[in-house]
């Protein structure tokens, strides 16, 4: 990973957003490429879903920031200040948004974290 003094997260050259499904978009502020960790914000559109559940070979991590993210197979909706641990494995969505929803999001190697 990077080090990083505080700064405009969209000043660094490759910092977009990127469009990974539609909707919904993910900005890399930071990674590790020789092990795979990862920092980023996802963002979901107001109407946003994805289409199907989500499963890792690592440990997520994401807090929202705003907005609201709903849990369409456990019908359950999430708002801001929710949080999640999720280790390898862990199957989870699909989602939809409401409103829209802003996320912080870490990915760390299974092996790092436990």
């Amino acid at each position: 990973m990077e080090q990083f003094e505080l700064h405009p997260a969209t000043s660094h050259p490759f910092r977009t957003w990127v469009q990974i499904e539609p909707n919904i978009y993910e900005m890399l502020l930071n990674s590790d490429p020789s092990t795979g960790r990862r920092t980023l914000l996802q963002k979901h559109e107001p109407g946003s879903l994805n289409a199907k559940e989500s499963l890792h070979d690592y440990i997520e991590e994401i807090y929202i920031v705003e907005g609201d993210l709903r849990d369409v197979s456990r019908g359950e909706t999430y708002a801001k200040g929710y949080y999640a641990y999720r280790k390898p494995g862990m199957v989870h969505g699909p989602f939809a948004s409401e409103r829209g929803c802003l996320m912080f999001i870490t990915c760390t190697p299974a092996g790092e974290g436990r």
